[in-house]
């Protein structure tokens, strides 16, 4: 490949993050603005039911990937075409059976379940909060000025509570009824969302055909394959990211259950199933839902909260370090600080969606810039990996090999430089009187 080539290609990968990179700007400052969040907001009301379905297609996609492959192999058709058509309908068929198997689980074991702790939890709240007034009463009495302040402040904290609880309450009978709206028209959107679903796992192919074909005519082609090399790693991403949590999630919720049931610990499902959501959010979800389930069975009983803090920190512990790599490797690529970093920025910016897919964005962003600073590195025949720039004070400008950083000069000790200093003022002094 002579160097124009070369050339080409690294500008292209250049112009690619940029624009990939404006993008992601642009998107951020737009949805700022009142009235395009307004127009946004009624957009993706009206079109829920086809984002949902396209996300659960997305998700399913591979199962019914799999399964089409093995049901090609094993239908015996000769007609090539007949033959995947076939295997593409039942894996489909088999796909949305099993998505409502899911629902229907949930539906008839779980959400009761659940449904039954939180209304307990709700008939034992004035217990709680006597429990709760009792403490901090307690922390108030004392003598420690730091514990007599937090009193104080858990104590108007709970008060606050309490009065917003109680204006929540008076108007129940509205709410009760916007809710069975909320069901009915949620009921109607995922209909819709399931027939969406299924024509989306038939015709995805034919999508991702359509989306090439557009975009080779309008990109150059050194262009457009750079920008299928970034849409092909961000689907890699993003599939197995969210896959990949939702598995770690739901095997963290069964063990949060398992351990509550055996130990006889209330709320079991419902903390269970307050884990299990919160901790698809990367990094925070576990304190997101650790903290309100461990105060819940702390206020029930103190030494089974104890014991159920204890067991989180563990469970979190053997998730983050066990669990999930196994489940899947690490394809984000950033380390703890980015992913931080992007979390709280779309966080802030975009509430909880963003904090689920903040970490796969940024991280398609940093590979899409990865790209194409390794390509201009490798134009200019330097090496590419980072660590070999921890100790580069720079470049040779004959030779344009990296230079090592130069050595300082050794710092004096204070002992010399104190007695230095005294004899420049010993000198300085008889001087000083001459002049006099």
């Amino acid at each position: 490949m002579n160097n124009s080539q070369q050339n080409n290609k690294t500008s292209a990968a250049s112009r690619t993050a940029i624009i990939f990179g404006a993008c992601i700007l642009g998107i951020l400052i737009l949805t700022q603005i009142q009235p395009i969040k307004n127009v946004l907001g009624w957009i993706f009301d009206m079109l829920f039911p086809v984002f949902l379905g396209v996300v659960l297609a997305y998700i399913v996609s591979p199962f019914t990937s799999l399964m089409e492959r093995c049901l090609y192999r094993s239908i015996k058709i000769k007609k090539e075409s007949s033959r995947k058509k076939v295997s593409r309908g039942l894996s489909v068929t088999l796909s949305v059976v099993a998505l409502i198997l899911v629902i229907v689980l949930l539906i008839f074991l779980i959400i009761p379940e659940f449904l039954q702790s939180l209304k307990k939890l709700i008939d034992s709240a004035p217990t709680f909060y006597d429990t709760a007034v009792a403490w901090f009463d307690d922390i108030q009495e004392s003598d420690n000025p730091v514990l007599h302040n937090i009193g104080e402040y858990a104590n108007s904290a709970l008060d606050t509570a309490f009065k917003w609880i109680s204006g929540e309450l008076g108007s129940a009978v509205s709410r009760v009824i916007e809710s069975v709206i909320l069901v009915v028209s949620f009921l109607f959107d995922f209909i819709v969302a399931l027939v969406v679903f299924v024509y989306a796992l038939l015709e995805k192919h034919k999508f991702v055909a359509q989306i090439k074909k557009l975009m080779f005519a309008i990109f150059k082609p050194h262009r457009a394959n750079d920008i299928l090399h970034i849409l092909r790693y961000s689907n890699e991403v993003f599939g197995k990211f969210i896959l990949g949590k939702l598995i770690t999630s739901t095997v963290v919720g069964i063990l949060t259950f398992l351990f509550m049931s055996i130990m006889g610990m209330p709320y079991a499902w419902l903390s269970a199933g307050i884990i299990a959501i919160t901790n698809v959010i990367p990094f925070f979800g576990p304190f997101i839902g650790g903290i309100p389930t461990a105060l819940i069975v702390l206020l029930s009983d103190w030494q089974q909260g104890i014991i159920y803090g204890i067991f989180l920190i563990a469970l979190q512990q053997i998730e983050g370090n066990i669990i999930e790599p196994m489940v899947m490797a690490d394809q984000t690529g950033l380390s703890k600080f980015w992913i931080v970093f992007s979390i709280l920025l779309c966080g802030g910016i975009f509430g909880i969606a963003g904090m689920l897919f903040a970490v796969p964005i940024f991280a398609v962003m940093f590979y899409a810039i990865k790209l194409a600073v390794d390509r201009s590195l490798a134009r200019k025949n330097l090496p590419t990996s980072a660590s070999a720039y921890s100790k580069a004070g720079g470049i040779d400008l004959e030779t344009n090999q990296l230079l090592p950083i130069p050595e300082r000069a050794p710092h004096k000790k204070f002992s010399t430089a104190l007695k230095e200093w005294r004899e420049k003022l010993r000198k300085k002094g008889p001087k000083d009187n001459n002049e006099q």
